[in-house]
């Protein structure tokens, strides 16, 4: 400290002003690009993520109220009746062969080879849509033939 006293005293007027200005603008300059722009950058990221936020919020509020709109719609569809029947019925009537089947309380497990796949896809939206099932899970494999597939598992359950 000592030193930056002589410093300062052997220092003439018009170096002491041109120091003390600098320093002002230093100080100046560290306020401004050390604190002031920091917190500004920050309160417009805290707002561009809150509008962002909203908006999430707003679409995950409005696939909610489709979600459960669509629910109410269809809990008058739910299937009544038994599974194997309505599977091995549909199933007949799309031409497809069942070739195991394998019913699990209010759940069933279909197998089949060599499918046509948009058959196969028919077949799954009339159970689902208009048969009232819910499609739990698909497993299919490529077979050797173009646009057939073979189906390793389906289950359904009411």
């Amino acid at each position: 400290m000592d030193n930056l006293k002589v410093w300062w005293a052997g220092l003439i007027l018009r170096e002491k002003q041109m120091v003390s200005a600098c320093g002002v603008v230093l100080v100046i300059g560290i306020l401004y690009w050390g604190v002031w722009t920091p917190i500004t950058n920050a309160e417009a990221d805290a707002e561009r993520n809150l509008a962002g936020q909203l908006n999430t919020l707003n679409y995950v509020k409005q696939t909610a109220n489709r979600i459960a709109g669509l629910k109410q719609s269809g809990q008058g569809s739910a299937f009544k009746g038994s599974l194997s029947a309505a599977v091995n019925q549909t199933a007949g009537s799309f031409g497809l062969t069942i070739t195991r089947m394998q019913p699990q309380g209010n759940k069933i497990q279909v197998w089949m080879d060599e499918v046509p796949f948009d058959t196969l896809l028919s077949y799954l939206n009339e159970l689902v849509q208009n048969q009232g099932l819910s499609l739990e899970s698909l497993d299919v494999a490529e077979s050797d033939t173009a646009g057939f597939v073979n189906v390793r598992r389906i289950q359904l359950s009411k």
